[in-house]
């Protein structure tokens, strides 16, 4: 969502119109609730701030919050809603790859359980079995 609104920003659209590009060719969760916010603020009902926070709180996602922020201080500002919004995807993107990277990292515990519970013990039948049979203890 950042990136779609990042280029609509970049292609000289302003941050309301970006938005609306976004929730007009996106179905979703995401894109019903920043259709309705920024219905919201279009007709007065809140602060742009506020409508962008209800949403983050809603879908309870870190991202949308730390957007939110980042939107209405740059708004607020004056500064160059492109470039941090360039940065914040940047970091969001680094964020996801450590989250699937730790997870990845879990991965050969997750798979120590069954192999110790159903690989090990097969194969040490087909090992011991054999040899039980040939001394004559089976």
């Amino acid at each position: 969502m950042i990136d779609v609104v990042r280029l609509g920003l970049s292609a000289g659209l302003s941050f309301d119109a970006a938005l609306e590009l976004y929730c007009a060719n996106r179905t979703g969760r995401l894109a019903d609730l920043l259709s309705e916010a920024r219905m919201s603020w279009q007709m007065g009902l809140g602060t742009r701030e506020e409508e962008l926070s209800r949403v983050a709180r809603v879908l309870g996602e870190r991202a949308l919050e730390s957007f939110a922020a980042t939107v209405s201080q740059a708004l607020g500002l004056g500064a160059p809603l492109s470039e941090t919004l360039a940065g914040q995807s940047r970091e969001i993107r680094l964020a996801h790859r450590a989250d699937v990277e730790r997870e990845i990292e879990r991965i050969p515990v997750k798979l120590l359980i069954p192999t110790g519970t159903l690989i090990l013990p097969a194969l040490l039948l087909s090992i011991v079995g054999p040899l039980l049979a040939a001394s004559g203890m089976l």
